[in-house]
């Protein structure tokens, strides 16, 4: 950390700059990459430092800068800003959530900025020469299924005189296998937290949640003291992506963790419904990044081969759903169990259950024609 400081100050003396802005923080972060050429844990680490000096650039009233803004504020034109503004809306209007609204926005403004840099500043501007200029520097493929529906958008409100989403490739997206770990592997993982430390009594309890339940990180995150009945023995909660309710039996040991956690270790603020919170001062509530970082290395420490294999939050998740097709339990219950929405969801998890396939092979026909032919071919023989 006192080496990135000391490099960000000695780049701006040299360069006059007495300031900061966001624009100097991104030369700062290619000074040390180009010009310093430190190791890439030191471009990650000025790179955080960076994303501290613009938060708290955005409120400088003390704790309302502490605290990490859920949306990345995008300076564009006027007119860019307002088509931005309408293809929001009318996503919104057409069902998106929050959390779709913000990754679409942040990857369409995005894409606009390059615009703008371009010189572009209104959108009966735009070309198709620019919206490949703009596109192609972008580089991460999964902003393809996001930019090509919104130049659509601008087609179809007039906005834009040609329909410019044709330039932009379609990308399949790529249906790897899910990950399963075995339950007596989630059992290593889960035995591996250190339980005699404030952080490991939180982080177990998280991990229960997300092995035993199946529960996504963003649920763990957002869950508040309402959703827990201790009387009863019950969690429920509305899920962040879905929207639809979840609701299940708060297993004893579950409950154990729980109470542990509230009682000996969480932080006593007032005002946080939340239950999660981080142990150091400025408290805050715990998100799903840091609910997945921790879990990663819960991974990386148990003795379980993670060669190949996801092993974030999500591993759990798969593996519940995997195990219990695999254990003929009804796709029904798997998929209340998981909070999905429709039946179609679980396709992806049933993939693996080879078991249960091979009870319905089809039995390979017999080569005809030309490619029992080629079948019959012999070396030396020509066929026209």
């Amino acid at each position: 950390m006192s080496f990135i400081l000391k490099a960000f100050s000695t780049y701006m003396t040299e360069n006059g700059l007495e300031e900061y802005t966001p624009e100097i923080g991104e030369l700062l972060i290619r000074y040390c990459e180009q010009d310093l050429h430190v190791c890439p844990s030191r471009v990650s680490r000025a790179k955080n430092i960076v994303g501290k000096l613009n938060r708290l650039l955005q409120g400088m009233d003390g704790r309302e800068a502490l605290w990490t803004y859920k949306s990345v504020i995008v300076e564009l034109p006027d007119d860019l800003m307002k088509s931005l503004d309408a293809y929001t809306a009318c996503c919104e209007d057409n069902g998106n959530r929050q959390t779709t609204l913000r990754y679409k926005r942040w990857i369409c403004g995005r894409f606009l900025k390059r615009l703008a840099d371009l010189g572009c500043k209104k959108t009966d501007e735009i070309t198709g020469k620019l919206v490949q200029s703009a596109f192609l520097p972008l580089g991460y493929t999964r902003y393809w299924e996001r930019i090509g529906p919104f130049l659509r958008f601008l087609f179809e409100n007039d906005r834009l005189e040609h329909n410019y989403s044709k330039l932009i490739p379609h990308r399949n997206k790529h249906m790897p296998q899910p990950t399963v770990y075995s339950p007596e592997e989630i059992a290593i993982i889960e035995s591996t937290i250190d339980r005699n430390t404030p952080a490991g009594i939180r982080n177990y309890a998280i991990i229960l949640l997300l092995s035993r339940y199946g529960i996504r990180a963003c649920d763990v995150a957002s869950l508040t003291f309402e959703n827990i009945d201790f009387a009863n023995n019950r969690l429920h909660f509305i899920q962040q992506k879905t929207g639809a309710p979840w609701e299940g039996e708060l297993l004893p040991e579950v409950k154990s963790a729980f109470q542990d956690y509230i009682e000996n270790v969480r932080p006593d603020i007032g005002g946080c419904p939340k239950v999660f919170l981080t142990l150091m001062i400025p408290y805050k509530p715990v998100d799903s990044g840091a609910i997945n970082t921790m879990v990663g290395a819960a991974f990386q420490n148990a003795e379980v081969d993670i060669a190949g294999r996801r092993h974030g939050s999500r591993a759990f998740r798969s593996s519940i759903a995997s195990n219990l097709v695999n254990d003929s339990v009804s796709t029904e219950i798997v998929r209340r169990v998981l909070g999905h929405g429709t039946r179609y969801a679980l396709k992806h998890y049933a993939r693996i259950d080879i078991e249960s396939m091979r009870l319905c092979p089809l039995s390979v026909p017999e080569p005809s024609g030309t490619f029992a032919e080629l079948l019959s071919w012999n070396a030396g023989e020509t066929h026209v």
